[in-house]
């Protein structure tokens, strides 16, 4: 069975060419909206760059690259916080037509010799021209003298003076890369997703439909412009699209989660993007007496995708804030991967959101999807991510290759015009992701009504004693016990020798005082059981914000793993089969 869903010819070849667009509107030009790091007393915590400014400035960031030996089609690395600066660097590098790579900050990573690692790796594998950061961060990097290192704050300062160089902007080719997204995590070999121009200005026409983005339209949103969410979502759709962005920087929203709706309040945002966990966090976080006078009425579209769904934490977000006007169909289900540029599928908006109630049993043992009541004991709920994009095709296969039918699990894969020519330097492992133009997403799910269901990653599943068990199931269930930190569960596979299967092993955050952790990993451990029918052979607990995550919230399960492999005076105490180890 394959979904498919309509044609496309979008209303750009480029995004260069939409921002020239865009910047024949003169002072009718729509905007980038920057939000500063922190809130300021009034409303001057933000920089405003009209499009026909930013085509202006591009032209003298692109001739300040030049100048420090930057050429068309070298590599530039933004190591760069959501800024004025990277907007400039960003719309440089593309004007000159060189491929930026946007990278988190040290404080992205965690430790700072993580970061260096990671950075020591990407600078080997992408060679570089030239690597674009803060003063502060620069003189750490270890960057040969080959590399160019550039000052962001002096070139934003050069893009923003009238009269300094300027290049012509670089019209490039469809088949042009417009830049390389990293995806790989912490530790192993990176992978760069080449994102050509005609993917992007295909994908964001593909989003702009589904989301039915118009003139008048705002988009506000928090994530990290090195996410592929944030950096099309969030930035490069509204630009393509010529309607306002609001940029806000994702450590104040963690920090304010308030002012993200707010801001929403403000600009009157009628668009956003952000992973399940966010929603959740907003929920909890913002205090009524925060949101005095503000109206969500306009805010009509807000794809959740990036990491699993869980239904009650996005209806306990539209209910939270329906007090404030917040639409009750405005929270759409949507799923992508950096590898189809960002967007695959999205959902149309409904209230409730939709899922399914299937048999847990019937899809760990038998990989089907089946129909059970909702408050049946072995009810799992799978949220509709909606149907392909305009001009994208999807399809489950089996472990052959062979198409499957509605409401059977397998590999999803998907072709389309937004899909990446392949890895960076990587073809070998580009061939092993790439059938007949189809690539394989490494995520597992089913089809149902031409609509796409995703059950989990295909490497993080749990097998034990031949059944395949999803870790977002045992997660959800561990997340309910009070005392467990929201989103502080992971759940991992270990193999048992003697067995010949894995065992299933929790690792959850609690604040909770050392003489309370018997009683909790007790109590998760039956919780889990409860709901999946699977008694946990090791319930660890640790201090919050211990389990690794990316800076958009997903779990780093490899990571993960190491902490749970770790030495026991790492963690703040473990329970195996109702017997503490310290």
């Amino acid at each position: 069975m394959t979904a498919s869903s309509g044609t496309l010819r979008p209303q750009h070849p480029s995004i260069v060419h939409a921002l020239l667009s865009g910047g024949d509107r003169g002072t009718a030009a729509a905007s980038t909206v920057i939000l500063a790091e922190r809130a300021a007393a009034r409303h001057d915590d933000e920089i405003r760059w009209r499009h026909d400014d930013l085509v202006s400035a591009a032209g003298r960031a692109a001739a300040g690259l030049a100048a420090d030996g930057v050429r068309r089609g070298d590599r530039v690395l933004l190591c760069l916080p959501t800024s004025a600066e990277f907007v400039t660097a960003f719309f440089g590098a593309l004007s000159l037509g060189a491929v930026p790579t946007a990278i988190a900050t040290p404080g992205g990573f965690g430790a700072a010799e993580i970061f260096l690692d990671r950075f020591t790796r990407l600078l080997a594998y992408l060679e570089p021209a030239a690597v674009v950061s803060t003063p502060a961060v620069l003189t750490t990097l270890p960057v040969p003298a080959s590399v160019a290192t550039i000052d962001a704050s002096a070139l934003h300062a050069l893009a923003g003076t009238p009269g300094a160089p300027a290049l012509a902007p670089h019209l490039p080719a469809p088949e042009d890369l417009a830049f390389i997204q990293a995806t790989s995590g912490s530790t192993g070999t990176p992978k760069g997703v080449q994102v050509t121009h005609a993917n992007l200005a295909a994908n964001c026409e593909q989003i702009a439909r589904a989301a039915a983005i118009g003139p008048g339209d705002t988009w506000v949103g928090w994530l990290p412009l090195h996410h592929d969410m944030g950096l099309i979502g969030g930035f490069l759709t509204p630009l393509f699209c010529g309607i306002d962005a609001v940029l806000i920087p994702p450590n104040r929203f963690l920090r304010h989660p308030a002012d993200w709706l707010r801001a929403v309040h403000r600009h009157h945002g009628t668009h956003t993007a952000a992973p399940n966990f966010a929603y959740g966090y907003a929920a909890a976080r913002i205090a009524d007496g925060e949101l005095d006078g503000v109206d969500l009425s306009a805010w009509r579209f807000l794809f959740c995708g990036a990491e699993p769904i869980h239904p009650p934490t996005v209806r306990r977000f539209v209910d939270r804030f329906g007090g404030w006007g917040l639409p009750s169909d405005a929270l759409v289900p949507c799923y992508g991967l950096a590898e189809a540029s960002l967007a695959v599928t999205v959902s149309d908006p409904r209230a409730p959101i939709a899922f399914d109630s299937v048999s847990r049993r019937g899809l760990a043992e038998d990989g089907v999807a089946v129909d059970v009541p909702a408050g049946d004991g072995d009810a799992l709920d799978i949220v509709d991510c909606g149907a392909p994009v305009a001009g994208t095709e999807v399809r489950v296969v089996d472990e052959n290759g062979t198409p499957c039918g509605a409401n059977l699990l397998g590999r999803v894969q998907f072709r389309g015009p937004s899909t990446t020519p392949g890895y960076f330097r990587l073809p070998e492992v580009t061939a092993a992701t790439r059938t007949q133009g189809w690539w394989d997403t490494g995520d597992i799910g089913y089809l149902r009504d031409g609509r796409l269901r995703i059950t989990g990653r295909r490497k993080d599943l749990i097998i034990i004693r031949g059944a395949n068990y999803l870790p977002t199931d045992f997660e959800i269930a561990a997340e309910q016990v009070p005392g467990v930190r929201p989103g502080g569960a992971v759940a991992l596979g270990r193999t048992d020798a003697d067995a010949g299967s894995e065992e299933l092993h929790l690792i959850v955050e609690s604040a909770v005082a050392r003489t309370e952790h018997d009683a909790l990993a007790r109590a998760v451990r039956a919780a889990v059981s409860k709901r999946t029918g699977v008694l946990a052979a090791g319930v660890r607990i640790v201090a919050p914000r211990s389990i690794p995550k990316t800076t958009s919230g997903k779990v780093q399960r490899a990571a993960a793993r190491r902490l749970l492999d770790g030495d026991a005076d790492e963690l703040v105490g473990a329970v195996r089969g109702g017997d503490v180890a310290r």
